[in-house]
């Protein structure tokens, strides 16, 4: 029987149509909004002073547009969050040669939402380190971490909480390339990452979990962390059982404590954690922790000394959790820290170092310093960071 002509052609038509239909559907927006909060011309730049530990701008003939983004992200049980962050487009007044690289700025401890980059407050560390990589031809992400910004309603901030600062990192990377897909923005295909201190944490999480499942997304080009805490267990029973300094560490420990009971669903109460009468005065408020002048060792309890000891406890299974010594990477690396460093061990960097070295880490570097505390060396490390990702551009 012979089959009509037209037949034939509709056959072949819907064939072709099937054929070209993509498997697979397209992945879901992560873009939510972006709204332009800034513009600094190539005059305001070179004018620019900023109190950070002798800062300079060389702008050369960049003009910097500054941007925030507001973005989906997702907790490690699925669920959705609505976060923030802000994007630093530069742009020369001579039309640039090569589309400018990604950067992801991950930044530091931050005591209040009034620290996160999308307050809108210009003078905080957090907002004129980036600044400095856009002067320079980069085009800088800077998640503010889920707790601050869009999201701060929604939760509170997990302190020095490996997935929640990962995921934010690498979603914030992912809107931005929609952001600047939308805006006409051509980037080049290189992608570096960096931070100190709770950002130094926050850029090596992410980069662990970049080349674990978005490799194929985000093309690593560099990272360069500094002065985190990476081996999460390590550093914890370094600071519950040998001297620190107390005060603004007090906090920050006591801090990390209570997240992690809260994250991990822990739910001891602080009298668990911590002696009488600190615990009475951090259950008024944690600002509090930074009023004790004792050593942290001194206002933890017993059990809680020997639970951070103890692998198989709640709080030793949430360290554990937030380990990053325990794999290898193939992106250039560099790890910096002081040994002189009064907040964060240097152990921590020496032990995530030797474990991924010890793994087939080919590609990292340690860059020491004998002598300088935590809040200098910050500045020596985006220095460091600069030099460093400028010897890497392609």
């Amino acid at each position: 029987m012979n089959t009509p002509i037209p037949s034939l052609l509709l056959l072949f038509f819907c064939s072709f149509v099937l054929s070209c239909t993509p498997h697979d559907p397209q992945p879901e927006p992560i873009l939510s909004s972006s709204t332009q909060v800034g513009f600094y011309t190539n005059a305001a730049l070179k004018k620019l002073v900023t109190s950070n530990d002798s800062l300079t701008y060389k702008p050369a003939d960049y003009e910097v547009t500054v941007h925030r983004i507001v973005y989906k992200t997702t907790l490690e049980d699925g669920v959705q969050v609505t976060a923030s962050g802000v994007v630093f487009v530069p742009k020369q007044l001579t039309p640039a040669v090569k589309p400018y690289p990604l950067l992801s700025y991950q930044h530091g401890t931050a005591f209040s939402n009034a620290d996160a980059l999308s307050s809108g407050n210009l003078a905080i560390a957090s907002f004129s380190y980036p600044l400095l990589y856009a002067t320079y031809g980069y085009i800088v992400a800077c998640p503010d971490y889920i707790g601050y910004g869009e999201a701060r309603r929604q939760l509170p901030h997990r302190y020095q909480h490996r997935q929640t600062l990962a995921q934010a990192t690498v979603d914030m990377l992912l809107a931005t390339k929609e952001f600047l897909a939308k805006e006409g923005i051509k980037s080049s295909t290189q992608t570096f990452l960096t931070g100190y201190s709770e950002g130094g944490y926050a850029s090596l999480a992410a980069q662990k979990l970049i080349e674990e499942k978005y490799a194929d997304k985000i093309s690593l080009a560099g990272s360069s962390c500094g002065a985190g805490p990476y081996a999460m267990s390590a550093f914890f029973d370094y600071v519950t059982h040998k001297p620190t300094i107390g005060g603004v560490a007090n906090h920050i420990y006591a801090w990390q404590t209570l997240s992690y009971n809260s994250t991990y669903n822990v739910n001891k109460p602080i009298s668990y954690y911590f002696k009488s009468p600190y615990a009475e005065q951090i259950g008024l408020s944690l600002d509090n922790a930074r009023k004790i002048t004792v050593s942290f060792d001194k206002i933890c309890t017993d059990a809680f000394r020997a639970e951070v000891q103890d692998g198989t406890s709640a709080f030793g299974k949430a360290l554990a959790d937030n380990d990053l010594v325990d794999w290898s990477t193939q992106v250039p690396t560099r790890l910096i820290h002081s040994q002189q460093d009064e907040i964060i061990p240097y152990l921590a960097t020496q032990q995530v170092y030797a474990g991924l070295t010890k793994r087939g880490s080919k590609k990292l570097n340690l860059v020491s310093f004998k002598t300088g505390y935590h809040v200098p060396i910050d500045v020596i490390s985006l220095r460091r960071s600069l030099e460093w990702f400028q010897s890497l551009r392609e």
